[in-house]
Order: structure tokens, then C-alpha cells, then sequence
């Protein structure tokens, strides 16, 4: 069973609330560092050390629920640790989660340069519609997204992997952590804000 990585999105829920979302930071074998945003802040700092968790990471085999525990309890810099358990069950085929959202950004092929309106996202990969269909499978590309939506402007080395109707799905196959961070980033402040 694959372990879990860094930059994958954990939801974590306990009795004392409902739901509280962060992106891991830090892989060890006994423990998980999580990153929360700040809308959670109230939830994490209800948690104590030894509290039971139920956990879903978003792995690249899928949802992996496990039951976990704090092992330290939140610090004031949006972090938590807790245990790396054993994953039990994967519900769903995919390891970053994807989330609907429109934005424009821009894509390089070869020195062409096109605007794109984005369907869908993840850290892994997007689907789009592109102002000019140029596009066939295996095609090499770089997304280039503006700083608006991330903060920073990113540009990613990236694969057409499928074509459907209107919409390209492209691949990141050449991406830093720091970037897919911030894109993971983005796709949990977008799903929070979806409600």
C-alpha cells in the first residue's frame, strides 16, 4: 500500500466538529504534520493530545480513511500532528482532489502562445477549454497561471492526456513542490468556500 505524501489534501473529523481540512506538510512512519487554513483554526484548537480522529487522505489510490489520534496537540502557526496510521479502505481513484472552478490562464505550445478558461483542477493535472483547439494527445505544453488565483504566477511543464469533446485534461509532469502546494492550496480554499 502506497504511503501517504506530502501536498495531499486529509480531511479530519472528531466530536467536537464536523469537519476540518488541511494539506499535509511533513511525512514521518508514526506521524502526519498538517497545515490548516485559518477558517479551521476554531476546530484544531478544540483538539487536545490522545483525541481519536477519523481521517481521509487523498492519495493516488484513492480516499484512505484511517482512525487516528493527536499526537501534539495545534500550534499558533496553523500546524497539527498527528498519527500515521494504517489505511483501511480507498473509496476513490485519485490522488489529489479535483475541484470545479472557472479561471482564466494561459497555454505554451511550442512558441505559441493561447488563452484558456479552466473546468477543473487538481495538483496533478487540469481540464480546460482552450480558445484554439491545437491540441492532440501526448502534445507537451506549459500552463502558464497568473498570480490572481495562486498568489504568484506558476508555469508548469505539463502532457495532453485525453480529449474530451470541448474540454483538454493536461498532466503536470514537471512540477515543484512549492508550486503544487499553492495549487493544492487553492483547490481546498475553493471546496471550503463551495461550502
Amino acid at each position: 500500500m502506497q504511503e501517504v505524501k506530502r501536498g495531499q489534501i486529509i480531511d479530519i473529523r472528531n466530536p467536537k466538529f464536523p469537519k476540518l481540512e488541511g494539506i499535509i506538510q511533513t511525512v514521518e512512519s508514526d506521524r502526519l504534520k498538517i497545515y490548516y487554513p485559518e477558517e479551521y483554526e476554531s476546530y484544531a484548537w478544540a483538539l487536545s493530545e490522545g483525541d481519536e480522529l477519523h481521517v481521509k487522505v487523498h492519495t493516488q489510490f484513492g480516499i484512505k480513511t484511517m482512525s487516528s489520534m493527536v499526537i501534539c496537540a495545534p500550534s499558533s502557526d496553523g500546524e497539527l500532528v498527528i498519527e500515521n496510521a494504517s489505511a483501511h479502505e480507498v473509496s476513490q481513484k485519485r490522488e489529489y482532489v479535483r475541484t470545479a472552478t472557472e479561471f482564466r490562464f494561459f497555454i505554451k505550445k511550442q512558441d505559441k502562445l493561447i488563452g484558456a478558461l479552466c473546468k477543473d483542477i487538481s495538483a496533478g493535472g487540469i481540464k480546460f477549454i482552450p480558445d484554439e483547439y491545437i491540441f492532440d494527445l501526448n502534445d507537451e505544453i506549459e500552463i502558464r497561471f497568473q498570480g490572481d488565483e495562486f498568489d504568484k504566477d506558476l508555469n508548469i511543464q505539463s502532457v495532453i492526456i485525453n480529449i474530451i469533446g470541448d474540454k483538454v485534461i493536461a498532466k503536470y509532469v514537471n512540477i515543484n513542490e512549492f508550486d503544487r502546494d499553492k495549487i493544492s492550496g487553492f483547490c481546498l480554499k475553493t471546496l471550503s468556500n463551495l461550502g
